[in-house]
């Protein structure tokens, strides 16, 4: 309650201060406050399902020959959409889109092994229409009458979402009859939620289209929730629990901050010291200015190495003098940023939301993606294959909560995050007993008589 009411008070100021002027009414700089979001429980783990349909676990796609468009594979920054592939689907930043053309096309999406898909879904922008969502498990052709349809409706905007399991597909065939030209992104074929979805993460693959520094670039997200990243801290929201959709690779999830807060803000755990070359995020449209930030430490007061802190508070003239990796400006259509910057290294990302006006409704943040190029990647691929010398904690720098037996980032769950521990002995173990020795084999010869 303090805390919304410093942010009520802060609002008002804010907001008097350029009637006072005589100017345009502007959200200005005040004291940050952020508070811890508890650590991610078993319990949470149906929440978050694993997305297969990703190039670094192996699956493909392929656009139908009527359907197919010059392949265009680009990045930008600043949320412009030049992209035509539809490789695009498969990537992991949320940011990057396929063009759906107007009539029909066809994309189809194959797994490396038949998996139990329980969800599919993806983010429409503009495109009108109709959408047919089928799955196989087996290789059949675009046109073959034994696909099982899963999902036959009309578009709607932002979010499409089918809960089509569990069930058992190795493909997945998107029809699309478009009467208005349109944009997907966030693709997602989601496996059957499983805890060993984070005590065990799937081994990582390369994939044959990873040709591109382009490609390479957004090929793998550090933030994505099966990756150990976690969502340590944010200035506001109702369930804080529910921070980490966020990073959850479900652009169908957010998480909404309150009304009250001007300044929007989450801070997201890496796990390790990272270096990053691009940030996007994906929220709700409206007008304002998103920051982008790479840091080495906490922001806020020094912070204890043993754990932290429950709530920080960054002083009005700190957060001034934090310089952005980068900034995007939204003028309330896109709902998108991204941005492209020199090699920087550092364990947190930071995103802040600054409205243009004051807003009736509460911000809400459906997902941040950080990459950090093919070396980065190739790099994790060989980290997740060879878990003995890896090193680090998991939580930010809270050491207690790793040893909760409830938490999902307990050591024993997670060995490929924290030193090695040698297991204690149990005083009762001790060398196997020794056996007597067998005693020697004597042939004693048996005399029978002969049969008469």
């Amino acid at each position: 309650m303090e805390i919304m009411n410093m942010l009520s008070r802060s609002r008002t100021l804010c907001l008097l201060t350029p009637f006072l002027l005589g100017s345009a009414p502007i959200v200005c700089a005040a004291e940050l406050v952020l508070q811890k979001v508890p650590p991610l429980t078993a319990e949470q783990a149906p929440s978050y399902p694993q997305n297969l349909a990703r190039y670094h676990l192996g699956a493909q796609v392929e656009a139908a020959p009527q359907s197919r468009p010059i392949a265009n594979l680009q990045l930008s920054s600043n949320s412009e959409d030049r992209n035509d592939a539809e490789a695009a689907l498969l990537c992991d930043d949320p940011t990057v889109g396929y063009a759906l053309p107007a009539g029909k096309s066809t994309l189809l999406v194959s797994l490396p092994k038949i998996e139990n898909v329980g969800r599919i879904s993806f983010l429409n922008t503009g495109t009108k229409g109709e959408v047919t969502v089928a799955t196989a498990s087996a290789k059949l052709p675009a046109d073959s009458p034994q696909w099982h349809i899963v999902l036959q409706q009309e578009l709607s905007s932002n979010a499409v979402q089918a809960d089509v399991g569990p069930r058992e597909a190795k493909y997945v065939r998107l029809t699309f009859n478009a009467t208005e030209p349109g944009r997907i992104a966030g693709f997602g074929v989601y496996s059957t939620p499983q805890v060993s979805d984070f005590t065990t993460p799937r081994r990582l693959k390369l994939a044959s289209q990873d040709k591109s520094d382009s490609f390479a670039l957004i090929s793998y997200n550090l933030t994505d929730i099966h990756a150990k990243a976690r969502a340590l801290y944010v200035s506001s929201g109702s369930d804080l629990r529910q921070a980490n959709n966020m990073i959850d690779d479900q652009t169908g999830s957010a998480y909404s901050f309150a009304n009250e807060d001007v300044m929007p803000t989450a801070v997201i755990d890496l796990g390790k010291p990272s270096t990053l070359r691009r940030l996007s995020a994906i929220y709700s449209p409206r007008a304002g200015k998103m920051d982008f930030f790479v840091l080495e430490a906490l922001p806020g007061a020094a912070q204890s190495t043993e754990s932290a802190a429950k709530t920080i508070r960054v002083e009005e003239t700190a957060l001034a003098n934090m310089k952005a990796v980068g900034s995007v400006t939204d003028d309330g259509s896109r709902g998108r940023a991204s941005v492209d910057f020199p090699a920087a290294s550092g364990r947190y990302v930071m995103v802040r939301w600054t409205p243009s006006a004051e807003q009736d409704i509460s911000f809400a943040l459906a997902e941040v993606a950080a990459f950090g190029g093919a070396g980065q990647r190739n790099t994790l691929l060989a980290a997740n294959t060879d878990t003995s010398s890896a090193g680090g904690e998991i939580e930010g720098t809270d050491g207690k909560t790793m040893l909760d037996g409830k938490t999902m980032i307990d050591t024993k769950d997670m060995p490929a995050e924290g030193p090695a521990e040698a297991a204690p002995q149990s005083p009762a173990d001790g060398p196997p007993p020794t056996l007597p020795q067998p005693p020697p084999f004597t042939f004693v010869p048996v005399l029978v008589p002969p049969s008469p």
